[in-house]
C-alpha cells in the first residue's frame, strides 16, 4: 500500500504519514528516543496512576517506576507461573500492586491459552500466521483464569482517572478497551500505549484497524507508531500511542 492510500485511510482518524516512505518512516521511528521517555515527556513527567496490562515478569512495570517514581502502578498478569515472579519483583518497589487477573470487556472466568513462549499467552487461541513467531505462539494447553473489566476494577478501587493505560495482551486489547468505556467517554485516560497486530497471530483477534476505529469513535486519536515488526514482506505488528482528541 502506498503513502497516498495509507494517508487516505489514516486521515479518517486524524493521523497523517509524512516523509518519503511509510515503511522507511516506521523503521526510523524504531531507532528514535525510547518510547517510555516519550511518554514521560508527553505527560510532563507527571503520572499518578498507571495500569500495566500483561505485566509479565514486571520489566515494563519497573521501567514505569523509574520514569514516574511517585506513581501507583496496577500490574495485571493472569498466568500463575509468571505471576509469582511478578509478585516478588513488585516487593522491590513502593506503590506497585499486582493482580493475577486477565483484563477484558466483562468480569468473570475466561479460558486462557498457554503457549510455547509465555510472552505469547493470550485469551485468543493462536494460529499459524506465516511469521517467525508461529513456533513461539504454538499452543500447549489452556487454563481458566479470573478476568476483570477496567470499569469494574476502577469502581471497586475508587479510581477515577488513569494517566497511562499500557496493554501488551496479545490480541486482547480491544476487549480491555471495551471494558473501560466509563473512563474513555470522560477522557479520563490520558495516554494509551498498546501493541497492535496487522497480521492475525490469533484466531478472530481484533487488528490495528479495529483498535483505531474503536478509539477514534471514543474520542482518541493515534499519536504515532513505535517498534514495528515486519513479516511476510509487510508490517506484522507494532506498538502505538493514542491520546485524547484535541
Amino acid at each position: 500500500m502506498n503513502k497516498a492510500l495509507l494517508n487516505k485511510f489514516f486521515g479518517k482518524f486524524g493521523f497523517e504519514i509524512n516523509g518519503t516512505s511509510y515503511m522507511h518512516q516506521l523503521r526510523r521511528n524504531a531507532e528514535t528516543k525510547d518510547v517510555f521517555v516519550i511518554q514521560r515527556e508527553m505527560l510532563n513527567g507527571k503520572a499518578n496512576t498507571i495500569f500495566d496490562l500483561g505485566a509479565n515478569y514486571g520489566s515494563v512495570t519497573e521501567t514505569y517506576k523509574r520514569e514516574f517514581p511517585d506513581a501507583t502502578i496496577y500490574a495485571f498478569e493472569p498466568f500463575p507461573e509468571i505471576f509469582k515472579s511478578l509478585s516478588e519483583k513488585a516487593k522491590q518497589f513502593k506503590n506497585v500492586k499486582v493482580y493475577d487477573k486477565a483484563v477484558t470487556d466483562t468480569s468473570g472466568k475466561r479460558v486462557f491459552f498457554v503457549n510455547e513462549n509465555p510472552d505469547t499467552n493470550s485469551l485468543y487461541k493462536s494460529q499459524e500466521a506465516g511469521l517467525s513467531s508461529d513456533k513461539q505462539a504454538q499452543n500447549k494447553y489452556a487454563i481458566d483464569v479470573d478476568a476483570v473489566s477496567i470499569n469494574d476494577f476502577c469502581a471497586q478501587e475508587k479510581i477515577q482517572k488513569i494517566d497511562i493505560l499500557k496493554m501488551d495482551i496479545q490480541g486482547g486489547e480491544l476487549g480491555a478497551l471495551k471494558g473501560a468505556t466509563n473512563l474513555l467517554e470522560k477522557k479520563q485516560i490520558s495516554l494509551i500505549y498498546l501493541e497492535a497486530f496487522f497480521i492475525p497471530q490469533y484466531q478472530n483477534q481484533p487488528l490495528f484497524q479495529d483498535l483505531l476505529g474503536f478509539l477514534f469513535d471514543n474520542g482518541y486519536q493515534l499519536q504515532d507508531i513505535y517498534n514495528p515488526f515486519y513479516g511476510k514482506g509487510s508490517l506484522a505488528w507494532c506498538d502505538a500511542i493514542f491520546l485524547p482528541k484535541r
